[in-house]
């Protein structure tokens, strides 16, 4: 396996939940495990170093980071800000066929079991609404920070509290873009992205 693929899978898992903040990741488990050397290992773990998924604690160990709740929040702040703009630059070219492929991922968002793969959709559904938007600078910026601030898709099963208000969030969303309602759609994705207090 090479360093790439064995980066994306422990991606996967780091941002699946099944590598919990705080564990830590060993070269020669890690080797053991993908059944390859340790040189592969190493560049994977440089590569969710840079991507801020794991950190170097002072004892030289990686583990895998996770936010607190002030963190949470101001990611999910800037966040705010950065989609906000990207779905600025988006709107006016938002047409009929764009809204019909968010109509369709927010219907099998609803449906979906696979926490991956609501993840999957989730990103779909936003880059369906972001894709006239032609800074990609800006798109580059939502993506890190969506690392950043992975959704527990896990706690969101079918017919849960927590996957009827996504589900609601993401339906007056697309509702707001469909009336041609841009600050009402820009209301609705901030209230979607900033963390609920409640929760």
């Amino acid at each position: 396996m090479d360093p790439s693929s064995l980066a994306a899978n422990l991606r996967q898992k780091i941002e699946a939940g099944l590598l919990k903040p705080g564990v830590p990741l060993r070269q020669e488990e890690v080797a053991q495990q993908f059944g390859v050397s340790r040189q592969p290992v190493r560049q994977a773990f440089d590569r969710l170093l840079a991507e801020g998924l794991l950190t170097r604690r002072s004892d030289r160990t990686l583990v895998v980071i996770g936010l607190n709740e002030q963190e949470v929040f101001e990611v999910s702040s800037i966040r705010v800000l950065l989609e906000r703009e990207a779905l600025r630059q988006s709107f006016k070219g938002l047409d009929e066929r764009a809204l019909r492929v968010a109509r369709r991922i927010a219907a099998d968002l609803a449906d979906e079991d696979d926490p991956v793969r609501l993840e999957e959709l989730d990103v779909a559904f936003h880059a369906a609404l972001y894709q006239r938007c032609e800074n990609k600078r800006l798109l580059r910026l939502i993506e890190s920070l969506r690392r950043e601030s992975r959704r527990a898709y896990k706690m969101q099963p079918k017919h849960s509290v927590n996957r009827r208000r996504f589900v609601a969030e993401h339906k007056a969303l697309l509702t707001a873009c469909e009336h041609r309602d841009l600050p009402r759609a820009l209301t609705a994705l901030a209230i979607h992205l900033l963390p609920d207090p409640h929760a």
